[in-house]
């Protein structure tokens, strides 16, 4: 549990090492910085970098007083809403810096890509269906064009990533779908609106698994669930403005303005919004933290970030070349055939709210005006969001051990909620109840899942790149055809087969989530992963090493002092 490390290294706010003075061990982690920000520079030389040796000192100091401290309640609440709070005050300083400029680059990407990928099902029942005159599954094939363009755009865009500045990249890919969002507004047939989903969802595909992978290439395991869920949040936030924006429009600009038709003009509000956010990108978004050149980290940031992901046992190398040796061995774990699978099932299942499934019901069903049926779901938007935020602080407490009970939970709410809607003759009241369990969970699904790639593939940087982008993938392949099968916009409101259809699939995720957690618990005990991340203390008999799995536990360090 607690273990003597062997060499006397004490830090804290003012203490030195034994040995080795506070100012020459800084010269020394400075002089490796620059060595290594020297070769990152050159995108076709791998980083050399050594992760058994430290890049700078982060003990914290324990004095008897911290201990005492460490035994309150308010730091034990401290460290359940921030995880930072038991960290040395350097690197707090650093987490400080990271979360509000990726968090929020993050955020804002996702935020308008969201908007920009459902403004088109809110514009559907506001206009653009009799504006275009669409019949059948016209809408449909739409949202297969921009999925198409999705799934062809991913693989390519993060193999990229790995060869380009990843601000920049993913900032122009902003800006270049923002001027398709405008250019939606002028297409006067279903063949040109085609062609620009298709392109939309073209540049759309770098965004979502680059960022997943930076995330995960900064933060450890027991931090990762609350950010990938803020991340996941902002999306479902862009679901939520999507429905009153709308309704802001329609009674707003578009009733003093005759030029554009209503649903035209959210188009237009969605360019104006995305491109602030996308020079905001290229300011704020940090890289990699073995490539990181971002303005508002130090030197000794820099080293921070390093040292953080060496103590958790992740590969500091990002810049690794693609060999076909490489390629094969990332197929010669389950990791390749369990996850895309799982998510496969999680990405379809949330189709059963994302397509119009709510808003026709309240349109068509119960006669509500567009006031109601756009702002109403709204309130499942919100309510995920709680969820999601809830369940993430609670992961991350428990050091996300747990992310398969979450992920069984939203395929069972699915199940249940599918299978009563797919029977259709319910009360209204019921009803209502179904589309808040299907809607729900949907949020909180996606960071769980995502965190546990991320968890379990930090010791392999271009494995856990190539997972992440083919677990996206795969789910988006059968979207681009199924939802025109199942998802017939003839039937509506009454979608029995798409019902059906996601209740199934939601049965098969329930098996899939089983098949993953018995590979992870079986891999863990084998210790096939660096389960723990190490933090070293210093106590007045000397330092220890605790891992995360042990934190908040001080009787040990205070019987180690004794």
């Amino acid at each position: 549990m607690v273990e003597q490390t062997e060499t006397g290294v004490v830090s804290g706010a003012d203490t030195v090492s034994s040995g080795i003075s506070r100012e020459a061990s800084h010269n020394k982690y400075v002089e490796i910085n620059e060595e290594v920000n020297s070769v990152s520079n050159d995108s076709s030389s791998p980083l050399n970098l050594d992760e058994t040796e430290k890049f700078i000192d982060l003990t914290v100091h324990l004095t008897p007083e911290e201990l005492e401290r460490r035994k309150t309640w308010k730091y034990k609440l401290a460290i359940f809403f921030w995880d930072s709070a038991d960290k040395h005050p350097k690197e707090r300083k650093f987490l400080l810096k990271l979360d509000f400029f990726l968090l929020s680059s993050a955020m804002l990407g996702y935020f308008i890509k969201t908007l920009n990928y459902s403004n088109i099902a809110t514009a559907y029942v506001n206009g653009m269906s009799d504006y275009y005159d669409m019949e059948s599954n016209q809408y449909n094939t739409v949202q297969m064009l921009w999925t198409v363009g999705y799934i062809i755009g991913q693989i390519p865009s993060n193999l990229i990533l790995h060869r380009i500045s990843a601000r920049y990249y993913l900032g122009c890919l902003e800006i270049v779908w923002s001027l398709l969002t405008i250019c939606m507004v002028s297409c006067k047939t279903m063949h040109q609106l085609y062609a620009i989903r298709f392109l939309v969802g073209l540049t759309e595909s770098g965004f979502f698994p680059a960022m997943e992978y930076l995330i995960g290439s900064w933060y450890s395991p027991a931090e990762l669930s609350k950010r990938e869920s803020l991340f996941a949040c902002s999306g479902t936030a862009a679901s939520m403005v999507s429905g009153p924006l709308q309704d802001a429009v329609l009674n707003g600009v578009a009733k003093s303005s005759t030029r554009y038709q209503a649903f035209q003009w959210l188009f237009i509000v969605d360019a104006i919004i995305s491109f602030p956010i996308a020079i905001y990108t290229m300011t704020a978004d940090p890289n990699t933290p073995s490539t990181s050149t971002a303005w508002y980290f130090s030197k000794e940031d820099k080293l921070i970030a390093k040292e953080r992901r060496r103590r958790i046992g992740a590969q500091l190398n990002t810049r690794e070349k693609y060999t076909w040796k490489k390629i094969k061995s990332f197929f010669t774990t389950w990791h390749i055939w369990v996850f895309p699978i799982l998510f496969l099932c999680y990405n379809n299942s949330c189709t059963a709210i994302s397509e119009p499934t709510f808003t026709t019901w309240m349109k068509y069903d119960l006669g509500l005006t567009s006031g109601k049926y756009n702002t109403y779901p709204t309130a499942i938007n919100g309510a995920g969001i709680a969820f999601t935020v809830a369940i993430s602080w609670i992961s991350d407490y428990t050091k996300n051990r747990y992310n398969f009970v979450v992920v069984q939970a939203f395929f069972i709410c699915l199940v249940i909620g599918c299978a009563s809607l797919a029977h259709w003759d319910l009360p209204v009241g019921y009803q209502y109840f179904c589309y808040f369990l299907i809607g729900v969970p949907t949020a909180w699904g996606q960071p769980q899942i995502y965190s546990w790639v991320n968890r379990l593939l930090r010791y392999d940087d271009m494995k856990r790149n190539f997972v992440l982008v083919v677990t996206n993938t795969l789910a988006y392949v059968t979207n681009a055809w199924v939802p025109i099968l199942v998802w017939n916009t003839d039937y509506q409101p009454v979608f029995h087969v798409g019902f059906t259809y996601t209740a199934c699939l939601a049965s098969l995720g329930i098996i899939v989530t089983a098949v993953a957690t018995y590979f992870t618990f079986l891999d863990t005990k084998k210790g096939l992963y660096y389960e723990n991340e190490k933090l070293e203390y210093a106590t007045e008999t000397g330092p220890v090493t605790v891992t995360d799995a042990n934190l908040g536990n001080e009787k040990e360090l205070d019987q180690e002092k004794v």
